[in-house]
């Protein structure tokens, strides 16, 4: 008889455990602020977008992302009114993204904006003062690959190069496992950012799998000059400047035609 009453008990308590739940789940599916939550939720989740594969090439695609709905009840709720600041938002990856493969070229960045990055192979000193008036005159960040021998032997560029992104160009454009681990100690020490990039001006199957395996992406960009910019200027273009005393026709005509000129670490991101 005991153990019937008990049972009973039990079945009451879990009954009545279960519509105390319903009931408050009910009340906050109609607190105004919950309301308005899923409303603005609804119209701002954005879907990520895959990255675009083609053989042993890659263009990034993007992040999506959604409202936390209950984070961000649960945060406004302690005011008590709704306030569009404390939205918390959450971020969607892509399936397909560079970060699941480096073992591919990456050939442009992200192409929903009117973006593009500047890349130069440094491996003198005779043109650094001139590249960077320029661009200080601009206001303007551009992208450098350091060969590695050069940077052993002149560490302290770094220093004058430290407003600009910094990244590891190999042994004239060719990665070891051992230069690898040297160049980017170097880099991942004393500059701004990260070697988180290597840079291809000709595919090389041994170059491309020591920098994956390192977790590197890697940059196959196009050569340009103030002419041919003129018929491949487009949005996420990673563009490799040649001859640097063209560099400020350069800059101008992509600014004239409504281009933002970033680091290539943002032009990349997905």
């Amino acid at each position: 008889m005991k153990i019937v009453k008990i049972i009973g008990l039990f079945c009451l308590f879990c009954l009545s455990f279960f519509y105390t739940e319903k009931v408050i789940n009910l009340s906050i599916e109609q607190d105004e602020i919950m309301i308005n939550i899923k409303d603005i939720a609804k119209k701002n989740k954005v879907n990520p977008t895959n990255a675009i594969i083609n053989n042993d090439t890659i263009i990034p695609g993007s992040t999506g992302k959604y409202i936390d709905i209950d984070t961000s009840y649960k945060a406004m709720k302690k005011i008590g009114y709704y306030e569009p600041t404390l939205l918390i938002y959450k971020e969607i990856y892509p399936e397909i993204s560079i970060y699941n493969n480096y073992n591919k070229y990456i050939i442009k960045g992200n192409t929903n904006k009117k973006n593009i990055s500047l890349i130069y192979v440094l491996n003198n000193l005779n043109t650094i003062d001139n590249i960077l008036n320029t661009l200080k005159s601009y206001n303007l960040k551009i992208t450098f690959f350091v060969d590695s021998s050069f940077l052993n032997n002149n560490i302290n560029i770094i220093d004058k190069l430290n407003d600009n992104e910094i990244y590891n160009y190999g042994n004239f454009g060719k990665y070891t496992k051992d230069n690898l681990i040297i160049t980017n100690n170097i880099i991942n020490n004393k500059s701004n950012n990260k070697a988180i990039f290597c840079l291809f001006l000709n595919k090389n199957k041994n170059s491309l799998d020591n920098c994956a395996n390192s977790k590197m992406h890697s940059i196959l960009p196009q050569s340009i000059n103030y002419f041919n910019i003129k018929d491949n200027l487009g949005n996420g273009g990673i563009y490799l400047i040649d001859n640097t005393k063209e560099l400020n026709g350069i800059i101008e005509y992509v600014l004239s035609k409504g281009y933002n000129i970033i680091p290539l670490e943002e032009l990349i991101k997905e």
